[in-house]
């Protein structure tokens, strides 16, 4: 045997002895292809091998990174801080437990309506009833205020409230039964003109007196308010301002003692001369138009519901003292 016969020998040999080897000891166990005789035995060809790319870029020349600028700040661009004195700083306020201020959280009140009344203002409209004479029943004949809110018919002074009976809901009452079916929280008497020239002024503060007390015993609750007799015009001849004044600073006067209170609705309707506007008179220089009407509410508004006199709470809307601000 030649040498390169030899050496085929031997690594037939070789190759033979792995085989057994590798089947006896258990290793087919962890190679599948090898324990399973069926299983066909992958074949990697160079098409089904996933090549690997050479590395052929050249790496990176680090030296060719240069650092970016940096800028540089001089001392004149910059504020020393020790150049921040006191007088440059915003001044501090010292407050105390008793001077820290309450945020406004509360909404504009709302803008008066056509006829210069507000939300408030309507509301403690409707809480009231006013009672009187022939001017007073203005307010129900031209609709300014609902019927259950007037209890005035013409003819009618303090001195014979009582012989009178009232339109309400369609019936008629005397002022007590009236009153006793509306239950206003408020009630305005405004009346007087068919009185002072059938009293003195001591009797019409006293016939107040009987009124009052009488219709307390129905309505013990209900604040009441005498209000001014209105003024006439220059040229009315069934009375002068003169004496109207008399008989209004004798009841302002008389009611100090008692716990009614005076409501001044003339002052708004008088000119310099102490008489009525002729354009708020109804013609005949005592009863009133229409439009004047609104002048007294506001007035009385004005003297009760901003002043806080009256408060309550009509459909949700407070007026007066029962408002928060």
């Amino acid at each position: 045997m030649n040498l390169q016969l030899h050496k085929r020998a031997v690594l037939a040999g070789l190759a033979l002895t792995s085989a057994v080897c590798l089947s006896g000891c258990g290793i087919g166990t962890w190679l599948p292809w090898l324990s399973q005789p069926d299983a066909p035995e992958p074949v990697i060809s160079a098409e089904t091998a996933v090549p690997v790319p050479a590395v052929t870029e050249a790496a990176p020349d680090l030296t060719a990174l240069t650092a970016p600028p940096v800028t540089t700040y001089t001392t004149e661009a910059t504020v020393p801080l020790t150049s921040l004195t006191s007088a440059s700083a915003a001044p501090v306020t010292e407050i105390t437990i008793g001077e820290i201020p309450v945020p406004e959280t509360t909404a504009p009140p709302p803008e008066p309506d056509e006829h210069g009344l507000t939300p408030q203002d309507y509301a403690f409209l409707h809480d009231t009833v006013f009672v009187g004479d022939s001017i007073c029943s203005g307010l129900r004949v031209y609709g300014i205020l609902p019927d259950d809110n007037v209890v005035a018919k013409g003819s009618v002074g303090v001195r014979n409230i009582f012989e009178n009976k009232f339109p309400v809901r369609e019936r008629e009452f005397g002022v007590s039964y009236s009153l006793y079916l509306l239950e206003p929280r408020y009630v305005v008497f405004s009346m007087g003109m068919n009185d002072i020239r059938m009293t003195t002024e001591e009797e019409y503060c006293n016939n107040y007196d009987f009124l009052m007390d009488t219709l307390h015993t129905v309505l013990p609750d209900t604040k009441f308010f005498v209000a001014s007799i209105t003024p006439v015009t220059a040229d009315c001849e069934f009375t002068d301002n003169d004496r109207i004044d008399r008989y209004n600073e004798a009841m302002k006067t008389h009611l100090e003692s008692r716990e009614e209170s005076y409501v001044d609705i003339a002052s708004c309707l008088k000119m310099w001369d102490n008489t009525m506007y002729p354009e708020y008179s109804g013609g005949d220089g005592i009863h009133l138009v229409s439009s004047t009407y609104y002048i007294i509410l506001n007035s009385l508004c004005d003297s009760l519901v901003d002043t806080r006199i009256v408060g309550g709470w009509q459909d949700g809307i407070a007026y007066g003292w029962a408002k928060k601000n």
